[in-house]
């Protein structure tokens, strides 16, 4: 591992300026979260949400080697940086995961088979395509997290949503922004023209989305396709914001 001069920590201000809510975001104890409410007394919706807290403390587990990883092969300074706050961040939210299972339901599920395919389809990819890829995945879990907490607003688990999510919002702006320098580069430019379809079709396939959205939809009493097209939509305007067209595959606009 290379260690970084400081000289483009803060070369951009709004790059350092991110780093700086990672710094500066609002501490939450679970806890405090835990104890804040009543579990919900419905045996099938305890089982679901002793689940749910079981898949969350393996898929932040991946997070967080995969935040650690791209921070580790990275030679933008800032980028490094940053990710050091989100492997911060995905600690603790597997932290979280851990006790609310507990609380709930006793130890977690043993589940970890379900996230493995994300972490061997990062390591296959190089690194812009991991980072665009990672990104994806952030999002994408920002949005279920988003329904979950309304699914599970009753109950101590929704409230862990809610602060999860706010430090994956943060995440996704840590990946964008750095997509977004890339792609002013000669180098990131032709790869995003070469490459970029087949990355973004990776990350939509590691997603599982149309199971994602069949399940979503039973637990939100929406039709599936109309859970499938909210998550694409939404999917669409983060790429767009940082200039990737998805009509014409990966191609920067």
């Amino acid at each position: 591992m290379g260690l970084l001069r400081p000289e483009a920590l803060d070369a951009d201000e709004l790059t350092y300026r991110i780093f700086g809510l990672g710094l500066d975001s609002t501490p939450w104890r679970v806890e405090d979260v835990i104890a804040s409410g009543s579990f919900t007394r419905d045996a099938k919706r305890a089982e679901l949400a002793w689940k749910l807290a079981s898949r969350g403390y393996y898929a932040e587990q991946a997070g967080l080697v995969a935040a650690a990883t791209l921070a580790v092969q990275t030679e933008d300074t800032a980028l490094r940086f940053s990710l050091a706050t989100a492997v911060s961040d995905e600690a603790r939210h597997a932290d979280a995961f851990y006790h609310y299972a507990r609380a709930v339901g006793g130890e977690p599920e043993e589940c970890q088979e379900m996230v493995e395919p994300l972490d061997e389809g990062l390591t296959a990819l190089p690194y812009l395509g991991k980072a665009l890829v990672h990104t994806m995945l952030e999002g994408f879990a920002a949005d279920e997290f988003l329904l979950l907490r309304q699914v599970f607003a009753d109950d101590p688990l929704g409230r862990l949503y809610h602060h999860i999510r706010h430090d994956e919002v943060r995440h996704i702006a840590i990946g964008m922004n750095y997509l977004v320098r890339e792609s002013r580069t000669p180098e990131g430019r032709a790869a995003w023209h070469e490459h970029g379809e087949g990355w973004i079709e990776t990350g939509l396939g590691l997603t599982g989305l149309a199971g994602v959205a069949r399940w979503l939809g039973g637990l939100t009493g929406r039709e599936p396709a109309e859970v499938h097209d909210w998550f694409l939509h939404r999917h669409r305007i983060r790429l767009r914001a940082v200039g990737i067209e998805t009509a014409g595959g990966g191609d920067v606009t």
